[in-house]
């Protein structure tokens, strides 16, 4: 999404016209729990990546949860073949946030990255072709498992009643070396949403208020996410 930051959260806010209130509809949390995300933070901390993410998890959730329904799909870990292990861990329902965060702390990272497969999955369960909904994927790597995400991205934006998706990369620099480019983001550029890279728990905490909560634009919420959005 090339929209000033500004802008782009305006637009969350606003959203377009639709039956349903903007921000409200069901969400869905698209986690990756892959092996990468077993590695170093890199911020001091100590912290691996996915206890680095749980603490921004931890912070967000409890503020949005009583005002939107929310769910969990996971990805990575199983004992099925790697490519298919896409898990829905809890459907939308309001007041999640002890839910989302009693799986994630469960979560031990392993695995390949089939992101794909898992929004698409995030997709059918939000019931997209029928209801507007939003779905936020998180995830520190690139698609892995041959799935095409930006094919999928063009079927959401051509069938959905208002499918919004929002990705939040963590430290994707080490997937795709500081001058790649990473291919998912085409699915928030193709349906509207928000792309957010992001190193720091305090950036991801950051665009996953932005993303779920669609906070009014205020001083306090443009400095934290101006480097996130290009």
């Amino acid at each position: 999404m090339s929209l000033p930051l500004a802008a782009s959260i305006l637009w969350l806010c606003l959203g377009p016209a639709s039956g349903q209130q903007p921000c409200t509809e069901d969400a869905i949390l698209v986690f990756d729990a892959s092996k990468s995300m077993a590695a170093s933070a890199d911020d001091n901390t100590g912290l691996r990546r996915i206890d680095a993410v749980r603490s921004a998890l931890a912070r967000i959730l409890p503020r949005v949860a009583p005002k939107r329904r929310l769910g969990l799909i996971t990805y990575g870990p199983g004992s099925r073949p790697a490519c298919v292990n896409v898990a829905l861990e809890l459907r939308p329902t309001i007041n999640a946030a002890a839910a989302i965060m009693a799986r994630v702390d469960r979560l031990r990272p392993d695995g390949r990255t089939p992101l794909t497969r898992a929004v698409q999955r995030a997709a059918d369960v939000l019931d997209l072709r029928n209801q507007p909904g939003t779905i936020v994927l998180l995830t520190d790597g690139e698609e892995t498992c041959g799935g095409n995400s930006c094919q999928l991205a063009s079927q959401l934006k051509a069938v959905g009643v208002r499918t919004t998706v929002h990705v939040i990369s963590y430290h994707i620099a080490s997937a795709i070396g500081s001058e790649g480019v990473f291919a998912s983001r085409c699915l928030a550029d193709e349906t509207g949403g928000i792309y957010a890279a992001t190193n720091t728990a305090d950036e991801v905490a950051a665009a996953l208020e932005t993303a779920f909560a669609c906070p009014l634009i205020s001083q306090s919420t443009i400095p934290r996410l101006s480097r996130a959005f290009p």
